[in-house]
């Protein structure tokens, strides 16, 4: 969906699960958006069988800076711009007749015409599938829990923020906050989550991504290369009910970054986690745990420094909120990510997010609040020259449901970067408002 912060998901019809979102460009969003899938007319419940699902947005924005750049680097260029945007989609709904096996899988495009840049009119693409067979696997070991998935899109405006609509088990390391300039980007991810009770309170659930990440040439003069990466990700663990309503786990976690001619690092480390549930609509999970670094970035060893640059930690606090009328997922992370671009280099990233929908007085009128903050620095001896990010974004808007087909949606949304690599200091902001309305067809 083009109409908000578009988000992508691991999971198919349940909470928990991992989301991440990007500022337009197509991003896939499977089952939903941000918002946990309220702004989204194609996520329905399946019935038996297979059901495809058409819809398509169109929208009309503001954008005060479609390079995503600073005016030091727009001399020459109209940064202000009316973009009108079509994003046709089709969702493949599929269960079969003994609901044992669930298909949630969306194909699409999106197109962008611009007023007055009309050499940055662009068709992206996004593609997405999720299959759960937990139920099938539960007929042998009930509570058992497997879900495979795999997230494409191509865009040439690059996300910014992992976001989702509920909690965010574990951070994508692709997606932690820095905002690149506008760069045509290819981004693909594969992922599967096992969870095998062992008795009835002891579970041992395992995890696994492999993603990649790559760049185009920079669409303005000035801009920089980015550093293409490929990212894998795993974890085995254990988690123990111990009570109604607290949980422990701990779990062994592990992340690999290849970052082509800038070097390779691995950050592998233990985690503790906690949830506590409130009632049956509040909770709270924290995690904490650390990294041991090792690998080789600009021909320097990661841990030939002061023993202290060898260990990074990493930790996170999130609470959730899920009423009748009002959903509140806040959430801080801190954690290593690594950089996107001049040299390769480990960054230890803090980001903070906020996100809500509210039901309004008026019948079918909900409020949308979103809002996230990111900032990191270089972290131990891999780099030359110390780099940090800082970024902003914030949106607020009101979605209006028409019928449960139609939406009409109305947003501001609001982003600020500032990036730093040694002596070279690149900072903007950007504001766009947008109308939008979305068609299912079923």
């Amino acid at each position: 969906m083009a109409s908000i912060i578009l988000g992508m998901s691991l999971g198919l019809w349940s909470s928990g699960q991992a989301q991440m979102g990007g500022m337009g460009g197509g991003m896939p969003n499977v089952p939903g958006t941000e918002f946990g899938g309220a702004t989204d007319p194609s996520s329905i419940r399946p019935g038996d069988g297979l059901r495809l699902v058409p819809s398509v947005q169109v929208s009309e924005r503001y954008d005060s800076n479609v390079y995503f750049a600073p005016k030091s680097q727009l001399q020459g260029l109209t940064p202000e711009d009316f973009v009108t945007t079509v994003v046709p989609q089709v969702r493949g709904l599929y269960t079969d007749h003994k609901n044992l096996v669930k298909v949630n899988a969306v194909v699409g495009a999106v197109g962008g015409y611009y007023v007055n840049n009309g050499r940055l009119n662009y068709v992206g693409a996004n593609a997405g599938a999720v299959l759960d067979m937990s139920d099938l696997l539960s007929r042998w070991r009930p509570g058992t829990r497997l879900t495979m998935s795999d997230v494409y899109f191509y865009s040439p405006e690059p996300p910014t923020f992992l976001q989702g609509g509920e909690f965010v088990e574990q951070a994508n390391p692709v997606l932690a906050g820095f905002q690149a300039r506008r760069n045509n980007t290819s981004f693909n991810r594969v992922s599967t989550v096992l969870e095998f009770p062992i008795n009835r309170t002891v579970s041992l659930s395992s995890s696994y991504t492999n993603s990649f990440v790559k760049y185009g040439t920079s669409q303005i003069s000035g801009g920089v290369d980015l550093i293409d990466r490929k990212v894998q990700t795993y974890s085995v663990g254990l988690r123990k009910q111990v009570s109604f309503q607290d949980t422990v786990r701990v779990d062994f976690m592990g992340n690999e970054f290849d970052l082509g001619e800038r070097g390779v690092f691995s950050a592998r480390g233990g985690n503790l986690g906690w949830t506590h549930r409130f009632s049956s609509a509040v909770s709270f999970t924290a995690t904490g745990g650390v990294y041991v670094l090792s690998g080789e970035l600009n021909n320097v060893l990661l841990s030939s420094g002061k023993a202290s640059n060898a260990i990074a930690p990493f930790g996170s606090l999130a609470i959730l909120w899920q009423g009748p009328t009002t959903s509140v997922a806040l959430r801080y992370q801190s954690g290593i990510a690594p950089s996107a671009q001049f040299q390769g280099a480990v960054m230890l990233n803090h980001t903070v997010s906020l996100n809500m929908t509210q039901n309004t007085p008026i019948r079918d009128l909900v409020g949308l609040l979103g809002a996230n903050y990111s900032a990191a620095d270089s972290y131990g001896s891999s780099s030359s020259s110390p780099q940090s990010w800082t970024t902003v974004r914030g949106t607020a808007g009101l979605m209006y449901r028409v019928t449960q087909k139609t939406f009409l949606i109305f947003n501001y949304s609001y982003l600020n970067a500032d990036n730093v690599v040694g002596a070279r200091h690149s900072a903007f902001e950007k504001h766009m408002v947008q109308l939008s309305l979305a068609q299912a067809f079923y």
